[in-house]
């Protein structure tokens, strides 16, 4: 890595420190994951109380939601109960990218948009359309979307397993303090479309949030709640793929 590239790192918010724990091998990963991320104010994930989340309390297989970027889009947080590689992700665009894999002491933690690319139905507090279900059989864990059956692997950066999303559910980039087990959000990967979310849920976000503006407010801290406290009406609905 040339000098304008790692301080490009340091710029984008990479602490020394991490840099110089990580192996060759992760260090190569780490760049090719920042060239990639698409990058947010970063968010230092709490609990109900304000605490930092420690992620070894994640229970496995267990949804959790927080909001990031902003306060009106959800994402679902899941312990996947078994180590996640990375992995490449391919785009319609070409604009393809890799995906890191989960964090955590074991490497099982991931966090996804709840947002799906077809239509932007999402895990709203009123009706969860979009949700977690844990693996079954030889199907790997997946979310859903049940306004129209999109199914995205959550074990494969996101990718389309079934339904007619266009492109891979944009997976939130965690960064991962492993001596105090805590995480920040710092940005996405791949194309979460929060433009096109807010033009489309434009009424519904007004008569949640009252102002436009008020649902486009950054969050400097993401709180974590169960998906059970965070929608109403969860869903479910067949798994496609």
């Amino acid at each position: 890595m040339d000098r304008r590239n790692f301080l490009d790192l340091l710029a984008k918010g990479a602490s020394l420190g991490l840099l110089l724990k990580l192996s060759p091998l992760g260090m190569l990963e780490f760049v090719r994951a920042q060239s990639s991320i698409t990058p947010f104010q970063k968010a230092l994930l709490v609990d109900k109380a304000g605490n930092p989340l420690k992620l070894s309390s994640l229970k496995p297989h267990e949804p959790y939601v927080f909001a990031y970027p902003f306060a009106a889009t959800p994402n679902i947080l899941v312990n996947v109960d078994t180590e996640l590689a990375p992995v490449d992700v391919k785009m319609p665009d070409g604009k393809n990218y890799r995906w890191t894999g989960g964090v955590g002491k074991s490497k099982s933690i991931v966090a996804y948009t709840s947002i799906c690319p077809h239509a932007y139905s999402y895990a709203s507090p009123n009706l969860g359309a979009m949700g977690y279900y844990k693996p079954e059989g030889n199907r790997g864990p997946r979310m859903v979307c049940c306004a129209h059956l999109s199914a995205f692997d959550v074990a494969k950066g996101g990718e389309v397993k079934g339904g007619p999303a266009p492109h891979a559910l944009a997976a939130v980039a965690l960064e991962y303090d492993a001596a105090r087990d805590e995480a920040y959000a710092v940005g996405f990967l791949g194309n979460p479309q929060f433009d096109a979310f807010f033009r489309a849920q434009n009424q519904a976000l007004r008569d949640l949030f009252r102002t436009t503006a008020r649902a486009r407010e950054e969050v400097a801290k993401a709180t974590v709640i169960p998906y059970t406290e965070h929608t109403k009406a969860p869903t479910t609905c067949p798994v496609l793929g």
